[in-house]
C-alpha cells in the first residue's frame, strides 16, 4: 500500500503541500487541481526525488527513496521523453535490464504491440505521441507494483490517448495507479477516486462521494431549452411534470462541473 500521512513540504516561505493524506493499494487515483496546486511536488516525494518537511511516505512499508520502495514503484514524471538513438524494442529491454528483470523477445513484442508501436522504429523518428507510448511501454515491462504517472499523455491525439487509456484500465484492478492529468474527460473515464488538492486535500473520495461532499445531498443536472439548473432528486419529477412538452435532459455531475464548483476558472494545467 502507498501510504501518504500528514505530508508538508515548502519551498523557502511558499507552502507547496499542507498535511496531505491518502492510501492506495489498487486501482486509479487521479490526482486533479489548478496550476501551482502542489501535484508534482507531491508525486516527486512519492518517487523519493523530494522529502518531505513533515510527514511520512511509505510504500509497502519502505521509504521513498529505498531500493526495494524503488522496484515497487513504474514511474513517468512530467515531461519525460526517451532515450535517444534507440529502437523501441531496445528501449523497453533497456529499462527491465535496468531493473534486473529479463524480457524476451515475444514479451517485448507484445506490450508494443498492445499500445500499437512499430518495435523497430527510432526513438528519433519517433512522434511526441509515440515517444510517450515507448516511455509508457518501458515502465509497464517493469511490471511494477504501482505506476505513478504524471500528466503521461499531455499534448497527445486522440488515437493515442485512447491506446493508454485502454492499458490503464485493463491494468487498475490489479496494480496501484496514480494519475495526474489535467484532462477532466480523462480522469473521469479512468479513475476509482479522486484527489482535489489545492496545496492541501479538498476532496478525496469516488465520484459520488466528492459530488455529494460539494453538493451536500443527491441532485442532478437539469438542461431545459439549453439552460442548465441544479434539482434536487426529490424534486426531479416535478420537473418532469412541468415541462413534459419541452426538450429535458437529466444527468448527474460531471467532473468538469465538480471541478469548477470547487476552482471556480482557475487553470486545469500545471
Amino acid at each position: 500500500m502507498i501510504e501518504v500521512s500528514h505530508v508538508y513540504k515548502s519551498y523557502g516561505k511558499v507552502l507547496a503541500n499542507e498535511d496531505i493524506s491518502f492510501n492506495l493499494e489498487k486501482g486509479l487515483l487521479a490526482i486533479i487541481g489548478p496550476n501551482g496546486a502542489g501535484k508534482t511536488t507531491l508525486i516527486m516525494q512519492i518517487i523519493g526525488n523530494l522529502t518531505p518537511d513533515r510527514g511520512e511516505i511509505l510504500i509497502d512499508n519502505y521509504k521513498p527513496g529505498e531500493r526495494k520502495a524503488k522496484e515497487l514503484l513504474g514511474v513517468i514524471p512530467q515531461n519525460s521523453i526517451p532515450i535517444s538513438n534507440l529502437s523501441a524494442k531496445d528501449h523497453v529491454n533497456m529499462f527491465a535490464k535496468l531493473r534486473g528483470i529479463k524480457l524476451n523477445k515475444r514479451d517485448i513484442n507484445e506490450i508494443l504491440k498492445v499500445l500499437e508501436i512499430d518495435p523497430n522504429k527510432s526513438t528519433n523518428e519517433m512522434s511526441g505521441g509515440e515517444r510517450r507510448k515507448v516511455l509508457l511501454a518501458s515502465v509497464l515491462a517493469l511490471r511494477s507494483k504501482y505506476l505513478i504517472l504524471d500528466e503521461p499523455t499531455v499534448g497527445l491525439d486522440l488515437e493515442s490517448r485512447n491506446h493508454i487509456h485502454n492499458v490503464l484500465k485493463s491494468m487498475k484492478a490489479e496494480r496501484g495507479i496514480i494519475l495526474t492529468t489535467h484532462y477532466l474527460e480523462e480522469a473521469e473515464k479512468l479513475a476509482d477516486n479522486f484527489l482535489l488538492m489545492k496545496r492541501k486535500v479538498l476532496l478525496y473520495g469516488n465520484k459520488e462521494e466528492v459530488y455529494r461532499e460539494i453538493f451536500g445531498r443527491k441532485i442532478y443536472i437539469v438542461t431545459i431549452g439549453g439552460k442548465k439548473e441544479i434539482v434536487p432528486k426529490e424534486k426531479i419529477e416535478e420537473v418532469i411534470r412541468k415541462y413534459k412538452d419541452e426538450d429535458v435532459e437529466i444527468r448527474m455531475p460531471n467532473l468538469e462541473e465538480i471541478y469548477y464548483e470547487v476552482f471556480g476558472d482557475e487553470k486545469k494545467v500545471n
